[in-house]
């Protein structure tokens, strides 16, 4: 199965953060024929290890999270209409007039984000993006008693409804690809190498909560015997009319991103282990695949990895894609596939000695 249809299989399962329970059922059942042995944490993460041959290679985790922005109910009026919070940092220009899915016991239903008639619209109203708080969502039902019978209340998780589509030269522009992309990669590097005799013991792991604040991350690697480990997410990416590449360097189709850390607004805030990022660094020179590098605008779940016990070394490798947090996040398939040959070669080269120190 081609990486895109792995990743567009993921688009169906909705796991909005902190409701990953679909995600984690849909990485058990990829997973589970894939490695020595799955399991389920408490906190909801999903494990999957593939044995090496050699118990005095290093020990290696790749991981991506398995949430994505979303909403959830927060109200629902006499009328019925919903009112809804933020999971996730969903920006709020990219709502009015959305369709979103609720997800329910009684199976998916859907709605849309309403606005003010056009018509009675004033100038100023027709330029300004309207407060969250002030938003609500349409199912088409006339009463608060029809919204519970459809099996929504408050607390029921929501998505945006947008399909996936292709776009001309392989780019792909759908909601959640933050992280599905990532996922994606988990389950292909986990196939290409289910047959294959290696010396590192492989382990394959889906976070939950990252987009609240890694907090599935912070606490995956706890007790499991990883050596190395390197987060798989996506990054923005520049180069579209609005965005000035001083602010954010990286360019879809270009390759895969491996960043030296993370910063904020002006700041750097994480470096990442230069050894685990050189390793991937130097597999992609010799395999001769397209990589960029500098730092990421924000925090990836490789940040909260590298705090666990007395620090795990960690890096990072990325998806650049555009339009972040929206249901038009927009990749290239030809970078998620040299993400995965990169990962793929890497972990084949890991061999008994090799050096993790940083002195």
């Amino acid at each position: 199965m081609e990486i895109k249809d792995i990743f567009l299989k993921l688009t169906e399962v909705d796991a909005p953060f902190g409701y990953e329970e679909p995600m984690m059922r849909h990485m058990l059942s990829e997973l589970t024929p894939l490695c020595d042995e799955v399991h389920l944490t408490p906190r909801g993460n999903v494990v999957g290890v593939q044995r090496g041959t050699d118990e005095s290679a290093p020990t290696v985790a790749i991981e991506a999270h398995m949430d994505q922005v979303g909403f959830v109910v927060a109200n629902i009026d006499e009328r019925g209409f919903i009112r809804f919070r933020k999971v996730g940092g969903a920006l709020e220009r990219t709502l009015m007039g959305q369709h979103v899915r609720a997800r329910t016991e009684k199976g998916p239903v859907k709605g849309v984000v309403g606005l003010k008639p056009g018509h009675i619209t004033t100038p100023e109203e027709a330029r300004t993006v309207p407060p969250l708080m002030s938003m609500y969502i349409d199912v088409g039902a006339r009463s608060a008693e029809e919204v519970r019978g459809m099996g929504i209340d408050v607390g029921t998780p929501m998505v945006w409804a947008a399909p996936p589509v292709e776009l001309a030269n392989g780019l792909i522009a759908s909601p959640g690809v933050d992280d599905k992309a990532g996922l994606a990669s988990v389950i292909a590097v986990a196939k290409l190498l289910k047959d294959v005799e290696i010396p590192a013991t492989v382990y394959y792991l889906a976070a939950v909560e990252e987009e609240g604040g890694l907090r599935g991350a912070l606490s995956i690697l706890y007790d499991l015997d990883v050596d190395m480990a390197v987060a798989i997410d996506t990054t923005s990416a520049g180069y579209q009319p609005e965005v000035n590449m001083r602010d954010l360097y990286y360019e879809v189709g270009k390759g895969p991103a491996i960043h030296y850390g993370e910063q904020g607004r002006g700041r750097v805030s994480v470096v990442h282990h230069h050894r685990v990022r050189g390793w991937l660094k130097a597999t992609a020179d010799a395999e001769g695949i397209p990589y960029q590098e500098n730092f990421q605008f924000g925090g990836t779940d490789a940040g909260a990895m590298a705090k666990t016990r007395a620090g795990i070394p960690t890096a990072t490798i990325a998806l650049p894609r555009r339009y972040s947090h929206s249901p038009v996040e927009a990749f290239y398939i030809s970078d998620l596939e040299d993400l995965v040959k990169v990962l793929v070669a890497a972990i084949k080269g890991l061999e008994p000695g090799f050096d993790l120190s940083r002195a």
